[in-house]
């Protein structure tokens, strides 16, 4: 039988093809708002990624407060206007020095706030239970314990990188900075100490479980801690594998160096936390 060229198209053929239409226009419906689902929920998750956290608030906190094994202590917390409070920062906190030294003190003679107003990081200055850091053992515990509680409630309250997190101290605040990035050298990505030597703690060795940079600034006047020692202590960190810098400045006593903040702030920007 000779089938004409119009067969191909006849009723039923023609009806076949109408319904394979119909099932492919579904099936492409169907994707497109998948798609669109797809897409809105990602830019939706994008847009709840970008909000700050509710505590985030810019501005300068001189009183803030957290307990510590049933202890209130304080610390000035500076936010500036620089730190985009949706997007992760670097955070420094700045230990000061021993009894005429104190939160409060320390940003006034430092001026380390103008550095992170520059630069976009928060700045805390934790205060020292009866004027001083770190002294006998049980004081060790309780203001490392200090540092992390501080550490837990600005994470909770701020985006803060875990990749720049660092310590800063001058004089006993110094020395207390080596012994804390000791004790917390996975959490933290590098340490400067300004007129501040190791401690005892560190008589046999830093030995640290990750190797955190350093940099050590000290002044060629210092009359409290000679420079010897600073040296040492650098030349310490280096036979153990660390990366450490040594700043000494000339004709300076037991003092904050002038122009110094650039320096401690370049080299924290250069050593985030590597993995040890």
């Amino acid at each position: 039988m000779t089938l004409s060229p119009d067969s191909r198209f006849s009723p039923g053929v023609r009806s076949g093809a109408r319904r394979r239409l119909r099932r492919g226009s579904v099936q492409a419906a169907a994707l497109k708002l998948w798609l669109v689902l797809l897409v809105l929920a990602v830019l939706g998750g994008a847009g709840c990624a970008s909000r700050p956290p509710p505590a985030a608030k810019h501005g300068e906190f001189a009183n803030e407060a957290v307990s510590v094994d049933g202890a209130m202590r304080r610390y000035r917390l500076l936010v500036p206007r620089s730190v985009n409070l949706a997007r992760s920062a670097p955070l420094v906190v700045a230990f000061h020095g021993m009894l005429v030294d104190d939160k409060d003190l320390m940003p006034e003679y430092t001026r380390l706030n103008e550095t992170a107003e520059r630069h976009g990081f928060l700045i805390a200055y934790p205060n020292a239970a009866g004027g001083a850091w770190g002294l006998w053992p049980r004081k060790i515990v309780n203001d490392i314990a200090f540092f992390d509680a501080l550490l837990a409630r600005l994470s909770a309250d701020y985006r803060i990188d875990p990749d720049r997190i660092y310590l800063l101290g001058m004089s006993n605040g110094g020395y207390f900075a080596h012994l804390l990035a000791k004790e917390r050298s996975t959490t933290i990505a590098a340490v400067a100490s300004h007129s501040g030597p190791l401690g005892l703690q560190t008589l046999f060795g830093v030995n640290a479980a990750r190797k955190f940079p350093v940099l050590i600034v000290h002044g060629t006047q210092d009359w409290i801690f000679s420079p010897w020692l600073a040296r040492e202590n650098a030349e310490r960190y280096r036979r153990e594998g660390h990366a450490a810098k040594y700043v000494e400045v000339a004709g300076l006593g037991h003092a904050w160096a002038y122009g110094i903040n650039e320096q401690i702030w370049q080299f924290f920007a250069s050593h985030p936390r590597s993995k040890p």
